[in-house]
């Protein structure tokens, strides 16, 4: 039973206490259990399409989105959710559309903003990337999933002045909570990520053993819109080594990886014979 009594709301908090430490499947059986009390309840589904997104569920995060807007169009956040699952979904151009309905109804809503470049640099149009990011950070201030997107949407359109103001922002951004929590792995993940773009292998590699020191099996965490595993740390690790030219050294991490997970792609890459 949860803390607050056997109802919907408490069933809710306690669904939004699990996700926030990554226990996701412990999120959804007490966002599941609160729907079942109160099938009205749209917190909950809502909240359960964001559990399917972390967890790589795209279909069925789409699903629950769109549950959610046809009860209830003006959900601006359960729209933006739902343009970034059609972009991980390869669907841009219904992404784009999700988009602009939010900033027809909010010109200023800067997540809105930074879907459309989202969506443009998922297309490959690195120019209209920037100058839509440019936009979300005009009214969002110090952002970093934008920064990160403009910076490397700048170095892909050969702009490498932006790129590199861009990362070293974003990469302050995750300093900051780096300092603020130290023993958790997130902030080493993204400075990891942030590394990578700027072509520092040796540098990343360290950021993302940082954060596999720090981080727990099983366990998914988020930042920023960025969903991360350790074993997606570890995966990382690979990459930096194949960078350096270490291409044993990353097979070897790759075969690693599939014995826990056979499943996962970046691994089975790094574990392909060249």
């Amino acid at each position: 039973m949860p803390f607050g009594g056997e109802n919907a709301e408490s069933y809710y908090d306690d669904g939004l206490t699990a996700s926030m430490r990554g226990q996701l499947d412990e999120a959804v059986r007490y966002f599941e259990k609160a729907l079942q009390l109160d099938p009205s309840y749209l917190g909950a589904r809502y909240q359960l399409g964001r559990c399917d997104m972390r967890m790589g569920q795209t279909s069925r995060a789409l699903e629950r989105f769109s549950q959610v807007l046809a009860e209830k169009p003006g959900h601006i956040a359960a729209r933006i959710d739902m343009g970034h699952a059609l972009v991980a979904a390869g669907r841009t151009a219904e992404a784009r559309r999700q988009f602009e309905e939010v900033i027809a109804a909010e010109p200023q809503n800067s997540r809105g903003l930074f879907g459309i470049a989202d969506v443009a640099f998922n297309e490959g149009d690195w120019a209209s990337a920037v100058e839509w990011a440019k936009r979300s950070l005009a009214f969002s201030g110090p952002y970093f999933p934008a920064l990160y997107l403009l910076g490397r949407a700048a170095k892909l359109a050969g702009d490498t002045v932006l790129a590199e103001k861009s990362i070293e922002q974003a990469d302050e951004l995750a300093g900051q909570s780096q300092e603020l929590a130290e023993n958790q792995p997130e902030s080493y993940y993204l400075r990891g990520e942030l590394n990578l773009a700027r072509d520092k292998y040796s540098q990343a590699l360290d950021c993302f053993r940082d954060a596999a020191d720090r981080a727990e099996d099983g366990r998914i965490y988020s930042a920023y819109g960025e969903n991360f595993t350790r074993l997606d740390m570890l995966a990382k690790q690979g990459i930096c080594y194949q960078r350096l030219g270490e291409t044993a050294r990353a097979r070897e991490m790759g075969e690693r990886i599939l014995q826990a997970n056979p499943e996962h792609r970046l691994a089975q890459s790094l574990a392909r014979p060249e």
